[in-house]
């Protein structure tokens, strides 16, 4: 009898605590030298609408505006259908959303730089010869330590054991050698 009563008691309690869990407000973020952000919704809700503000400086075909519009919409989608930070960190699936909002606000820094280096253009002239050179550098330096690298510009012959061309490779396990081999 005292066993049943401590076994029900440890049941109500354990059903309290998750209850005061799902209600508390969040604490800590549990990252180092990242705070918790007071209302991170309403936060990140705002930082999302000013993201996509921002953007429209950029002509509407580059993908990088294209992608920021689609992340910030279905940031903002999220946040609309999430009653809870735990919730909404669950359905972004992007980890604390103190780490979303600080990912938003970086993006916020980056799009004025963006424009200013109009950095969809196609570099002429001497900046695409810079370019052309330090690309050849860089392959150069790294032919020179025995790196692999597959180049995607320069299609394959064959197969080749290095780098397969299929998309997909099913590797088999090495086999053990032959019983003339052995000896």
């Amino acid at each position: 009898p005292d066993l049943a009563l401590s076994a029900d008691m440890m049941l109500a309690l354990g059903r309290r605590v998750l209850s005061t869990a799902a209600t508390t407000a969040k604490t800590r973020t549990n990252l180092v030298g990242l705070d918790v952000v007071p209302d991170a919704l309403p936060v990140l809700s705002d930082l999302c609408r000013q993201q996509l503000s921002a953007v429209q400086v950029l002509p509407p075909q580059i993908p990088y505006r294209q992608d920021i519009e689609k992340f910030s919409s279905f940031l903002l989608n999220s946040i609309e259908q999430s009653k809870s930070v735990g919730e909404f960190e669950q359905k972004v699936g992007l980890g604390e959303i103190e780490e979303v909002i600080d990912m938003v606000k970086s993006e916020l820094k980056l799009i004025p730089k963006y424009a200013e280096w109009r950095a969809w253009e196609e570099p002429t002239g001497e900046e695409k010869a810079r370019l052309m050179q330090n690309k050849q550098n860089i392959l150069d330096s790294l032919k020179d330590r025995n790196a692999a690298i597959r180049r995607l510009d320069i299609p394959m012959r064959e197969p080749s054991v290095d780098f397969p061309a299929a998309a997909e490779v099913t590797l088999k396990p090495p086999e053990p050698p032959a019983e003339e081999e052995k000896k």
